[in-house]
């Protein structure tokens, strides 16, 4: 029973959501006529009207403690990148960096978060923040949060 639970949990804490283009069959090929090439998926409309804001998807990532499901931490953020460059680098590499923000979110909420505690919102974009600049291998992109959601079960 417990490895059922775990399982489960280990399949939650992983989930991400998958794009609409990739959901809906987009972007493999079958209505292209020959020597077309393929359009890149239409990007998402900024939450913003900077130009250099880059959307990130929210997360929702189960918390794991003590190998008992106690709750959920959801947090959604946003990028300004001003450098054009960058920026088209960062949304190159936003598989990565999705992928490397999921892995610290998990460690953060499994290790630091506690029942009546609010989550510290500096340590949260702090390590957002790190994490960007590392898979990006160069600093320029500022992470800006947007919210922090703690729901811990009883």
């Amino acid at each position: 029973m417990k490895l059922s639970l775990a399982l489960v949990a280990l399949s939650l804490a992983f989930a991400v959501s998958v794009p609409d283009a990739y959901a809906s069959g987009g972007g493999h090929g079958g209505d292209k006529k020959k020597g077309e090439k393929a359009k890149a998926p239409k990007k998402q409309r900024s939450s913003t009207s900077l130009a250099s804001w880059v959307m990130v998807d929210p997360f929702t990532i189960t918390i794991i403690q003590d190998g008992r499901l106690r709750g959920r931490l959801t947090v959604s953020f946003g990028m300004d990148v001003p450098d054009d460059k960058l920026r088209e680098y960062t949304e190159l590499m936003m598989p990565r960096l999705r992928d490397s923000w999921l892995s610290a979110l998990n460690l953060y909420a499994a290790t630091t978060l506690r029942p009546r505690r609010a989550a510290d919102l500096n340590t949260v974009t702090g390590m957002l923040q790190q994490t960007a600049d590392t898979v990006l291998a160069k600093p320029g992109s500022k992470v800006l949060l947007g919210a922090v959601a703690v729901q811990m079960t009883p």
